[in-house]
């Protein structure tokens, strides 16, 4: 269960103003395309009981997903403070609700994955529907939304160095005049044909359904565009809090949301016309100009939110060791969280570009938008589903009552997006379909790599005594091995003894644990353990947020008077190096996918902040 801590109420107002630039930034720029795009999809033509039926469905589908389903559901589970697909997979997998290991790592991997595709198409979605409020003053800006949607593309992915924090703090506020104005242009609308108001009643979404039948099953592939982000609710609790998100999203988000949905449904009603673009058909001419400026603001305010969540699930990723190591850049001095990596960078915004360029439209980019979107949300309930059953102990009528028509409402969704397969949903499907591949090599060529490393099957302390009897020979001075297991003969020794039969006058044998939570309490990150009178075994513990870092086990050390000189500390580990070979575990393109990945991995040296002048590491060749 999450229990926020107290907080004082200049902080609260801080996280709660906070939370509307980076939690609230992508569900807030889906009045931009998520209406006309409905009736792109479905083909409908725009009447009353069609224009009634959509909006009321974007209201109770706001009302069902984001309220109950993320608001009150599933923010009461988190894994130690934090939320988001990855943490909800961890937690499952510590509560042993998988009866096979693999089944969660899988749902780890597509969770990720899906993640990943959604951080792609939620850049380019967002700055080219508001490029395009430019064709409503002329058509003549027309040839030139591409071009200038790839520029501020171009300029967003290439501050991403410089961190996010320093304009972070801007965030906030401007999206707060963000809601403020489309609740406005929301309200004006409604004054003029308040009829609309009948949107709230849910009847007018069932009988919408009821009519239409198969092209109300149709339209709700673009429905689902209405929830766009409402994932980062979860993902950033940890960051802000449950509480001061629940807040934002009742208070102000939803609000802003339904009034401006609203209003635009309104404006359809008055003028059909109104749908080349139902958004900017609210705002009077002479406020076009300003009004494109602010919703291009508030579409980049929401891709560097989802960039930035990208940044994070996929360090998360490679701390749980399914991807491979990566230079991870931390941004800022003092607020945690505040990551760039580059490699990542450039291929979203290769991505971003290209599917920009290959779509050409908000309309034709929100046929490959829901897939990705939907298939969180339907992993999500899964999951929470049974967190429900095997921690909070929910009988199955309960669960059957509660999480039954959840499931099966994400499940729609997902169907009615992969309808969309030929129109633009298969980009996302290869998108993560590749995401995944590389994450599953990843995983297996490491599995193939362990299997062939042989340990002593005995203990450390019985190893060294072994030892000890064969040689006698100690040089002065301290040395570190890094270990992958604790209390294992790790590889380096035994490279190291095989060659060089030595030790030093005294060894430290060193084990980075990455636990399934995200920041380990100072006092637990590390246990220093006697082997002998000349061994230690260090246990290094570190969330899957944090950056594993040898240089504080070092000055630890050094602060226990167990070194004397950091600087002449010897720092010893192995690398396997793979290479090819025909019969093995990974067969065919498999085996090089994986040889490229462990080639450009980054090396543990720099990965574990080892100083470079006292690393010895020591390669062996495994064949996979």
């Amino acid at each position: 269960m999450s229990n926020d801590p107290p907080v004082s109420k200049e902080k609260f107002s801080t996280l709660f103003i906070g939370s509307l630039g980076v939690v609230f930034g992508d569900i807030g720029t889906s009045p931009l395309y998520a209406l006309k795009s409905c009736f792109t999809i479905s083909g409908l033509p725009v009447t009353e009981l069609n224009v009634l039926g959509i909006i009321s469905l974007f209201v109770w589908t706001l009302i069902c997903i984001v309220w109950i389903k993320y608001s009150f559901l599933v923010m009461r589970v988190d894994n130690h403070g934090e939320g988001g697909i990855l943490a909800l997979t961890t937690l499952a997998q510590k509560l042993k609700i998988f009866s096979n290991k693999s089944i969660g790592i899988i749902a780890s991997i597509l969770g990720t994955a899906l993640f990943l595709g959604d951080g792609i198409i939620t850049p380019a979605i967002s700055v080219l529907s508001a490029i395009e409020g430019l064709e409503c003053i002329t058509s003549s800006f027309k040839p030139y939304t591409i071009p200038l949607s790839v520029m501020i593309l171009t300029l967003l992915f290439g501050i991403q160095k410089r961190g996010s924090g320093s304009i972070g703090r801007f965030f906030g506020p401007i999206m707060l005049v963000w809601f403020l104005f489309i609740s406005v242009t929301g309200v004006a609308g409604i004054v003029k044909n308040p009829i609309i108001l009948h949107a709230l009643n849910p009847y007018a979404a069932i009988h919408f359904m009821y009519h239409n039948t198969f092209l109300g099953f149709m339209t709700l592939g673009g429905v689902v565009l209405v929830v766009t982000g409402a994932e980062a609710l979860y993902a950033d609790m940890g960051h802000f809090g449950r509480f001061p998100i629940q807040l934002s999203w009742g208070a102000i988000v939803f609000v802003a949301l339904t009034l401006n949905y609203l209003g635009q449904g309104a404006s359809l009603l008055g003028n059909s016309a109104a749908l080349d673009n139902p958004f900017f058909a609210l705002v009077p001419k002479g406020l076009l100009i300003p009004s494109v400026i602010l919703a291009t603001v508030a579409s980049v305010i929401a891709s560097q939110a989802i960039i930035s969540g990208v940044f994070s699930i996929v360090s998360q990723a490679i701390l749980l060791n399914y991807l491979p190591r990566m230079h991870i850049a931390h941004t800022s001095n003092y607020q945690i969280g505040q990551i760039y990596i580059g490699s990542i960078n450039f291929l979203l915004f290769v991505l971003t570009v290209l599917a920009v360029a290959l779509f050409g439209s908000s309309d034709n980019l929100a046929q490959a938008y829901g897939l990705s979107v939907s298939g969180v949300m339907l992993l999500t309930s899964f999951l929470i589903t049974a967190v429900a059953y095997k921690q909070w102990q929910w009988p199955y009528g309960k669960l059957f009552m509660i999480f039954l028509p959840m499931i099966l409402l994400d499940f729609i969704f997902v169907a009615t997006n992969l309808m969309k397969l030929i129109e633009g949903a298969w980009y996302t499907l290869l998108v993560t379909g590749i995401i995944y591949s590389i994450i599953r090599v990843w995983i297996k060529g490491n599995k193939a790599l362990e299997s062939q490393k042989s340990a002593p099957d005995i203990t450390l302390a019985d190893y060294l005594s072994a030892y000890k009897k064969q040689y006698k020979v100690r040089i002065p001075g301290d040395a570190i091995f890094l270990s992958r297991f604790s209390n294992r003969v790790p590889n380096s020794l035994l490279i190291h003894l095989h060659h060089n039969k030595f030790l030093h006058k005294k060894v430290f044998f060193t084990t980075f644990t990455i636990e399934e939570r995200p920041f380990v309490p100072p006092k637990e990150r590390f246990d220093i353990q006697k082997i002998n009178k000349d061994g230690f075994s260090i246990e290094a513990k570190f969330g899957f947020k944090e950056s594993p870092n040898l240089n504080r086990i070092i000055r630890l050390l050094k602060e226990e008077g167990m070194i004397e000189n950091c600087d002449e500390v010897s720092i010893f580990l192995s690398k396997g190096i793979p290479v090819s070979k025909r019969s093995s575990k990974l067969k065919g393109f498999s085996g090089r996918i994986y040889i490229v990945l462990a080639s450009i991995a980054q090396n543990a040296s720099d990965f574990y902040k080892i100083p470079n002048d006292k690393v010895i590491e020591l390669g062996v060749r495994y064949k996979v």
